[in-house]
């Protein structure tokens, strides 16, 4: 049996919700998703402009990254240092996951894994409250400023 690649699969499945959305599959959006398929963590408009090539005039680009999380294919999301990020929708970048974010460098890394969803969801029933989501962003000094002190 051939090997499938997981980040392929999820790669067309991003595309496939993509068309049923209604979305056109531009080169710009292929070449945008493919930057998140090689990545594990968020990226901003800059990081993402540099990796496909537009720095000058970022409109395309927030265009398109618009209408990739309105089709559920991307999320954005504001992090301790504020600034905007995206990242692949959980559906297609793996499972639920949070992140950390270094004081010193600003620095993004995933943080693999959620023991909080139980825990929370039972917390909530008890308030008489139904949890959709939750984001966790912890703030610290990553591996790499933290090996230079």
């Amino acid at each position: 049996m051939p090997h499938v690649d997981p980040s392929r699969v999820r790669f067309d499945s991003a595309i496939q919700t993509l068309r049923a959305h209604g979305r056109r599959l531009t080169s710009l959006k292929r070449t945008v998703l493919e930057q998140f398929a090689g990545t594990d963590c968020a990226l901003t408009v800059e990081d993402i402009g540099a990796r496909v090539g537009v720095s000058s005039d970022l409109s395309p680009l927030y265009r398109c990254l618009a209408s990739m999380e309105e089709a559920g294919v991307l999320t954005h999301l504001y992090l301790a240092d504020r600034v905007r990020r995206y990242e692949l929708a959980d559906e297609f970048g793996g499972h639920h996951h949070h992140h950390h974010v270094c004081v010193q460098c600003s620095g993004v890394t995933r943080i693999e894994g959620c023991g909080l969803t139980e825990s929370m969801d039972d917390r909530a029933a008890a308030a008489g409250c139904v949890v959709q989501d939750h984001v966790v962003v912890l703030k610290g000094i990553c591996s790499r400023c933290a090996s230079t002190r």
